[in-house]
């Protein structure tokens, strides 16, 4: 009990930090996101970071780089929350349909998600929203596929076998009592869509396909190596972004864990 609770709270902590510097930014930094200063200075007590090659401060720029990419993973994760949970609920069902849906389940877990993206994202452009229309489009098969086996687990509860019985439809024991029953499921799914979110936006955006006028953590990642701040040997300026993705990741992944646990321990006899 304890351990749940301790990773639900620091999820929670390292979530409400983040949170916190993406609606309230002039919290923890006093200059603006486009303030400039002397290019490539050290780490010192008025530059936190340090400024990059445009002279911004690179603290200044990590705080207000966390409310795009909070915004690009969350808004993917909730788009790949309604099609897996939409996708894996016909995939449950008997006949054509759940045959046609399983296997389009089986089709995108079979492509190579990665280099899919890749190759779509330079014909649609950099920009925030189609980043998340592309992740959302082929990140949805866990879900889908976790959303499937509760259906098949759920069908054949008493509850449910006891409303075929009684000739309720099809539709009526999926909207009533099915999908009621995968809250848990989806809320788990949800914490750790936005935790793969986060990190597949950043490796798009590190690699240079990120929205440049509303710059993520990952696009400051591509930025530092592309104006040589490893021959600076300014490894701040590389670190930090990922040092943040990272730490973002594991608030999602710690409260994915606690409720991942606590479903675990209710479905227990």
């Amino acid at each position: 009990m304890i351990k749940r609770l301790f990773s639900l709270f620091f999820g929670l902590f390292l979530l409400l930090l983040f949170l916190t510097a993406a609606i309230f930014p002039g919290l923890f930094t006093a200059y603006g996101q486009k303030e400039m200063f002397a290019p490539w200075l050290t780490p010192e007590a008025e530059h936190l970071l340090g400024t990059n090659a445009l002279g911004y401060d690179i603290f200044t720029e990590l705080v207000y780089g966390a409310k795009e990419t909070l915004f690009v993973g969350v808004c993917s994760s909730v788009l790949t929350l309604f099609l897996g949970a939409a996708i894996g609920t016909l995939s449950g069902a008997k006949g054509f349909v759940g045959g046609v849906f399983n296997g389009l389940i089986h089709i995108f877990a079979l492509l190579p998600k990665l280099v899919t993206l890749i190759v779509l994202a330079a014909f649609v452009g950099s920009s925030s929203w189609n980043l998340i229309l592309l992740i959302a489009a082929f990140g949805w098969v866990g879900t889908a596929r976790a959303v499937r086996a509760r259906v098949v687990h759920l069908k054949v509860q008493p509850f449910v076998e006891n409303c075929v019985i009684q000739g309720y439809s099809p539709w009526h024991i999926a909207v009533r009592h099915i999908v009621p029953n995968l809250s848990d499921v989806l809320l788990s799914r949800f914490l750790l869509g936005v935790n793969s979110c986060i990190m597949m936006e950043s490796t798009l955006s590190f690699l240079g396909f990120g929205d440049l006028y509303h710059p993520t953590w990952g696009t400051m990642m591509n930025f530092a190596y592309k104006r040589g701040a490893f021959l600076r040997q300014a490894y701040h300026y590389l670190l930090s972004p990922g040092v943040c993705i990272m730490l973002l990741s594991m608030a999602f992944f710690f409260m994915s864990l606690y409720f991942e646990r606590r479903r675990t321990t209710i479905q227990e006899p």
